[in-house]
């Protein structure tokens, strides 16, 4: 098992309340699993009545909570951009040079990114040497046609990877990868029919090999 996803989101009051318990207990099976990693994420909106900087200090409150378990169980805590704040290079950047830690990494999620209305691979070059885990996913021609620039994740791709209009995109971040000498985990993220697992597969092997 290559991550655990904690993805109660984790930024703003909410994430105090209710996600930082949600990560540490995330935290903790991932260790009774010998699971290196657990991933986090914010909501899909904005938080009525705060600030960007607002945000920002209690995030960084609830992530410092959550890091403390992190280096007591020897867990990687991973940040997915899926929401209006990860989706945010300079927000992105900030917290994590805010803790410049070894254990506060990304997982850089290709569908997300693209959905947010960003570029995937400038996205990727930008935080590259903080990723530890990637989520391929594609996008569907309609879906991106109906939402791209408007929201900022989904939950996973409708058509294989290699089936979408990111099949570039996502070429292209793998070969940047392997420029690069990366050598984390990547997991598919489709619907999980076997023909969609087949053809994702297929797609990706080739390009990883």
């Amino acid at each position: 098992i290559s991550q655990i996803d904690g993805s109660y989101p984790l930024m703003g009051p909410e994430g105090s309340a209710f996600g930082v318990q949600y990560v540490q207990q995330s935290i903790r099976f991932a260790a009774e699993l010998g699971c290196p990693m657990v991933d986090t994420v914010d909501g899909g909106f904005e938080i009525e009545g705060y600030t960007r900087d607002e945000v920002f200090r209690i995030t960084c409150d609830n992530y410092r909570q959550c890091l403390s378990w992190a280096e007591d169980y020897g867990v990687i805590l991973n940040i997915e951009p899926h929401g209006p704040y990860t989706s945010d290079v300079e927000f992105m950047h900030r917290l994590l040079s805010h803790f410049e830690s070894p254990l506060l990494r990304v997982n850089f999620d290709t569908g997300n990114v693209f959905i947010s209305g960003k570029d995937p691979i400038e996205y990727l070059k930008s935080l590259r040497k903080y990723v530890s885990h990637c989520h391929i996913k594609d996008v569907s021609p309609a879906l991106a046609a109906a939402v791209r620039g408007e929201e900022t994740g989904i939950a996973s791709s409708e058509v294989p990877v290699g089936g979408g209009v990111n099949a570039d995109n996502i070429r292209q971040c793998i070969s940047y990868l392997k420029e690069t000498g990366w050598s984390g985990a990547a997991s598919i993220e489709c619907y999980g029919t076997d023909e969609n697992t087949r053809l994702s597969a297929e797609f990706l092997r080739p390009l990883v090999s």
